[in-house]
């Protein structure tokens, strides 16, 4: 093809068209929770170490740290200090951070409750090797940055965390009981009910007072045991007036600090914490005067909540998150993820509202965010899931759930049955030759019917979300349509294989732009999938000749390349496991037989599941999150399904001899 066949060629510009079929509102932020790992024993924090290693370390309460490697999902451990920890309720090993210079110092930090007297203690590690390289820290490591005593068990708080500013923070609770008898959250001679900022990057002292902190000066002192003499301010307090800090973050974007304040017994808060801003407690629950210290409740000597709730519905205690700045548009960007530990609800913060992600049966204890800038939830059970985004091939009508659909070619027309109501929409919109190609052009979490006309190199789509038209020229005749979404942002883009040359065409839906790929050679069959989890569809092949697949991950620019298969058999990635990643499928005509080795484990299973002539239609039809294996009947027009949800079999007449099923394989 000559280079002015590649350029953006606006055939058709977006125009309207008529007789389009009444479109489906999306939800077009609908994100899902999916396993991530069920073994950890009372995890308490996922963190990572921002080293650019890909690695995820879990917290248990208990005092040890494990570690999970990039793609896997077991871990192995990476720390054990049990012996110095007490734990139980609200106690035990609760906050883990990694400094800046991980990567070349090996330097970690914990907070954890001192066996024997309940203490606070703030401590740093090294790993055993001193670098960040290591996937084991050294026990006998411990500085001791300082300790803070606590008069109850409860409100530990537990956070720790580095800023953007280089200096590490930490989360401090009231010191426990009810209401803070001793009203020490508004005491700035203590440590407890504040955030604090120190400099831990010394030796003697264990740590300085950073330039900038807004108690210093006059009447002020080091607080190295958690408080100074009555009618002085401990230098290392950044804000005071907290409850419980149960998790915190900093927005990796901006650096504005996001604060989950528990509440007494009314009312949970979320507030954005400046140095020297005094949030409240005793005298403020949320916007709400306490009454145990009156005459102090004037509004406008506190900082109030950006956001609160109450205890209904069996809410009780706030946890919360991380401002979402991902990728994988799992959630608006910009959203502020939390939830509530009781109800087991998780809600994002956005354009002034929360809405609320998913009601859980568990306890929510704590978030975490990947390197990638992706979010994970942590229940009291052992389970971490990652919330991901939700989405399903050939989904039309917005549901997440695919839909059975069809192109008939000697009519032209597309015939869909929704999942969300089991009504039947006709479109007439292509023409014999076309090849059908329904995927997400605009962005909406909806298919849009389109189609690849392989004479003329000429890609026609109707929007889903506008009922526009649109005609884009990008390809050749003899080019096979792949198209997925390889630039992340939720729009899948044009793409086409070249098996007279082995190169892959793109053209991003981001800039208009193309990008051209040599992977893959005449005779290999494409697969637009993500194998690699990170929410864009990497460029994949499938010899035939050697039964080998061969993939090239967008995340790192790695390369995979698997023997699995035969000559004959039909390659059709699908998520069957529900771990985000493409898992490897063939179908077998020869006899009928499904094989899938499952990304999450390696585990290989065996599904007979169709006959010699049938057609291969993975997609999500129960709407679980898992790819389920499905076949259609030419001759009969008669679709089966076995779904993962529950095993049980799905049998629908909806097409007849000569139609094209139009489930896609290739959404991330």
């Amino acid at each position: 093809m000559h280079r002015k066949n590649f350029a953006l060629l606006l055939i058709a510009i977006i125009f309207a068209t008529v007789g389009v079929f009444a479109q489906p509102q999306p939800a077009p932020y609908t994100p899902r929770l999916q396993t991530f790992t069920t073994g950890p024993s009372s995890p308490v924090l996922i963190r990572s170490a921002n080293d650019g290693s890909g690695r995820l370390f879990v917290v248990q309460q208990s005092g040890t740290i494990r570690v999970f490697l990039p793609g896997q999902r077991t871990s192995e451990q990476f720390i054990d200090i049990s012996t110095k920890i007490s734990a139980g309720g609200e106690r035990g090993l609760l906050g883990l951070t990694f400094h800046p210079d991980f990567a070349t110092n090996g330097k970690f930090y914990v907070n954890y409750t001192a066996s024997g007297s309940g203490t606070t203690v703030v401590a740093e590690y090294t790993t055993t090797t001193g670098t960040g390289d290591s996937n084991t820290g050294n026990p006998n490591s411990e500085r001791i940055l300082f300790q803070v005593p606590q008069p109850f068990s409860n409100h530990n708080g537990g956070m720790v965390e580095f800023g953007p500013d280089g200096y590490l923070y930490i989360g401090m609770g009231d010191g426990g009981s009810g209401n803070d008898p001793g009203n020490r959250a508004q005491n700035r001679s203590l440590l407890l009910g504040k955030m604090l900022r120190i400099d831990p990057d010394s030796v003697s002292p264990a740590y300085q007072i950073p330039p900038g902190n807004p108690f210093t000066g006059a009447n002020t002192a080091r607080c190295d045991n958690g408080s100074t003499t009555a009618g002085n301010t401990c230098q290392e307090i950044w804000s005071i007036g907290m409850r419980n800090p149960w998790r915190w973050s900093f927005d990796r974007l901006n650096g504005s600090l996001w604060v989950a304040d528990v509440g007494q017994g009314s009312l949970e808060e979320l507030d954005i914490v400046t140095g020297g801003g005094n949030y409240g407690w005793r005298v403020y629950e949320g916007n709400s005067c306490t009454n145990l210290d009156p005459s102090l409740c004037i509004p406008a000597n506190y900082q109030m909540p950006f956001y609160q709730y109450s205890h209904s519905s069996g809410r009780c205690s706030v946890t919360g998150g991380y401002v979402y700045r991902g990728t994988q548009g799992s959630l608006p960007y910009g959203a502020y993820v939390f939830g509530d530990y009781c109800s087991g609800e998780i809600w994002y913060w956005y354009n002034n509202q929360a809405t609320l992600v998913q009601n859980t049966p568990r306890n929510v204890f704590s978030f975490g965010e990947d390197e990638l800038g992706e979010l994970y939830v942590v229940y009291g059970n052992g389970q971490i899931d990652k919330i991901v985004r939700a989405k399903a091939s050939a989904d039309f009508d917005g549901d997440l759930k695919t839909d059975f659909a069809v192109y008939r070619p000697s009519e032209t027309n597309w015939y869909i049955r929704n999942s969300s109501n089991g009504g039947v929409s006709v479109q007439q919109f292509g023409n014999a030759a076309d090849v059908p190609t329904p995927d997400d052009f605009d962005g909406d979490n909806i298919a849009d019917i389109a189609v690849f006309r392989p004479a003329e190199g000429n890609w026609y789509y109707i929007s889903s979300s506008s009922s526009t038209f649109t005609a884009l020229h990008f390809g050749a005749d003899g080019d096979v349509p792949a198209a997925g979404d390889f630039d992340g942002d939720r729009k899948a883009d044009p793409t086409v294989f070249r098996p007279s040359t082995g190169a892959w065409y793109t053209l991003r839906s981001t800039d208009a732009g193309f990008s051209a790929t040599q992977f893959g050679l005449n005779g290999d069959i494409p697969q637009a999938a993500d194998f690699d989890g990170d929410g864009r569809s990497d460029i994949a092949v499938f010899r035939p000749s050697t039964g080998v697949w061969y993939a090239l991950y967008s995340l790192n620019g790695g390369f995979m390349a698997t023997q699995f298969g035969l000559d004959g058999d039909v390659p059709v990635a699908g998520d069957r496991d529900g771990d985000g990643k493409a898992d490897i499928i063939v179908f077998r005509p020869s006899n009928g037989v499904w094989y899938s080795m499952q990304s999450s484990s390696g585990v290989v299973s065996f599904d007979s599941w169709g006959l010699s002539s049938d057609i291969p239609v993975v997609g999500d039809y129960d709407g679980d999150g898992k790819d389920d294996i499905a076949v259609f009947r030419p001759d009969t027009g008669v679709w089966y399904v076995r779904r993962s949800s529950d095993s049980a079999n799905q049998i629908i007449q909806f097409g007849s001899n000569g139609d094209l099923p139009a489930p896609r394989y290739d959404v991330p």
